[in-house]
């Protein structure tokens, strides 16, 4: 038998890295006087996700609920996206509120469901993890140069996943999970005109089992 599975919808150093930013940023602002321009502004980004899911993990966890598994091919990344809208403070400390997409995920194996009751259980643990919602973030700039600079992200994601799998031929389950998860992520930004930004960016949510994260390009634009 061959089921299919499809959704609808790293680390420590990252972490660090973003706190020392925000820490250096502080210091920076208490320190030097910077006349640039705040007020509102839009971005958006588009990039690559992906989910820390390993496959072994994920064979090992479905063998030990009768599930005899003879094959499994595992999609574990997407395209992801994110739009905001936000207000720069001073020069260094900005907020902004947003959506943010990681995308789809899915896998397919051939073998045979023993138990379809401890096989649909052990699929609420185990199903590769996206996350889709709005979110809330809080950003600290370091000039660097006059157009370049580092930005470290810290926010609060309130996400959702729904997604749906078939057993066998007759039966189609449909299902969701949620949560609140802590957002963090670096940021590197030129200065492209006065009002215009483009930047690489990495950010990282801690979801309920596994991690999901995202490297993107993106643009922001400030209003006058």
């Amino acid at each position: 038998m061959k089921a299919s599975y499809f959704s609808t919808s790293q680390n420590g150093f990252v972490l660090k890295s973003a706190t020392v930013i925000l820490f250096a940023g502080s210091l920076f602002c208490s320190q030097q006087s910077k006349a640039e321009q705040t007020g509102w502004f839009v971005s958006g980004q588009i990039g690559s996700a992906s989910t820390d899911i390993s496959t072994k993990s994920l064979k090992s966890s479905l063998n030990e609920q009768g599930t005899l598994i003879d094959s499994i091919s595992v999609k574990d990344s997407d395209t992801g996206y994110q739009a905001a809208i936000g207000y720069k403070f001073n020069a260094i400390y900005s907020l902004q509120v947003g959506y943010v997409d990681f995308g789809e995920r899915h896998f397919s194996f051939t073998g045979e469901v023993t138990d379809l009751d401890n096989f649909n259980s052990t699929m609420k643990q185990v199903y590769p993890e996206s996350a889709t919602g709005p979110q809330i973030s809080l950003l600290a700039s370091w000039p660097i140069t006059k157009e370049i600079s580092l930005t470290a992200k810290v926010g609060y994601l309130d996400w959702h996943q729904d997604y749906q799998y078939q057993a066998d031929s007759s039966q189609l389950v449909k299902a969701k999970r949620s949560g609140n998860s802590v957002t963090y992520g670096v940021e590197a930004s030129f200065d492209l005109f006065k009002n215009t930004q483009i930047f690489l960016s990495y950010d990282h949510a801690a979801l309920d089992s596994t991690d999901a994260s995202m490297l993107s390009i993106g643009a922001r634009y400030y209003f006058d």
